[in-house]
């Protein structure tokens, strides 16, 4: 059995810097991040497999999937906690259902596109 597990949003501090992360863990381990600011896919598996190689080098080859990937975690999530802090009068970076129902839209296609590359290496294509 095998556990993929991604993990996004985004953190907004009360200087008004903002943080964005994507991060995938297999079977509890780091597994490969998604470096906001380049919109590129790093791995993180604590040793050179070609899983790891191959499901970077395979998501990498989506740019327009990773360009909105980009603009998602840098502007929508960020925009959304913004709206929501100028609504409360306060900052916080506890997610609320429209946050998360962003995040559930926003991670969907990435998702689908994981599953199908961890299938495929796994025989079952």
């Amino acid at each position: 059995t095998q556990s993929l597990c991604c993990r996004l949003g985004c953190q907004l501090f009360p200087n008004g810097t903002a943080h964005s992360f994507y991060e995938v863990t297999l079977n509890g381990t780091a597994f490969l991040t998604f470096h906001v600011p380049t919109a590129t896919w790093e791995r993180r598996w604590p040793r050179g497999d070609a899983v790891a190689s191959f499901a970077q080098r395979e998501l990498m080859k989506y740019p327009k999937t990773t360009q909105d990937l980009q603009h998602f975690l840098n502007t929508t999530c960020v925009g959304i906690l913004r709206a929501q802090s100028a609504g409360t009068g306060k900052q916080s970076s506890r997610s609320h259902a429209p946050l998360v129902l962003g995040l559930i839209l926003g991670t969907i296609a990435l998702l689908g596109m994981a599953v199908g590359i961890f299938l495929c290496t796994g025989g079952s294509c």
